[in-house]
């Protein structure tokens, strides 16, 4: 790419030295979203890219509320604890959408309801460590 600024007057400059920064700004922009191989990003692409992105974020989140039913198995049984804990783990699997996710979803909702069974006393807590394990395995396999 090659830019002339002879034709440019001396009280442009200001104007000249904007131009070549948002042009410097649009460069980055291009290069962060260029798919591999500078290929072009078309409409199916970024699709992907959207996709990649809550995936990611869904698995994440799931993670951290399997950790924090794992935290609570590492102290005493309060089930008022648990049971806002619980809630909170399924608020948040009642808005995934990744489908391949439903796996992971459903070992984490296991989970969550051995983790209350246990604290409210109907449950075995061996039973509930088991179930976040799977969970923890099955989110650890996900990369």
């Amino acid at each position: 790419m090659e830019i002339d600024l002879s034709g440019v007057k001396k009280g442009n400059w200001m104007l000249t030295g904007i131009g070549l920064i948002v042009l410097l700004a649009l460069m980055f922009l291009g290069r962060a979203f260029t798919p591999e191989g500078n290929r072009l990003l078309t409409w199916q692409e970024w699709q992907v890219r959207k996709l990649q992105q809550a995936y990611r974020a869904e698995r994440l989140l799931l993670l951290e509320d399997t950790n924090r039913l794992a935290e609570l198995l590492a102290g005493e049984a309060d089930p008022a604890r648990v049971q806002v804990t619980v809630q909170g783990v399924r608020r948040h699997l009642a808005q995934g959408g990744v489908e391949s996710l439903a796996d992971e979803r459903q070992k984490v909702a296991d989970a969550a309801q051995a983790a209350l069974d246990w604290a409210s006393g109907i449950g075995d807590y061996n039973a509930a460590v088991e179930a976040v394990q799977k969970a923890l395995e099955a989110l650890d396999d996900g990369g």
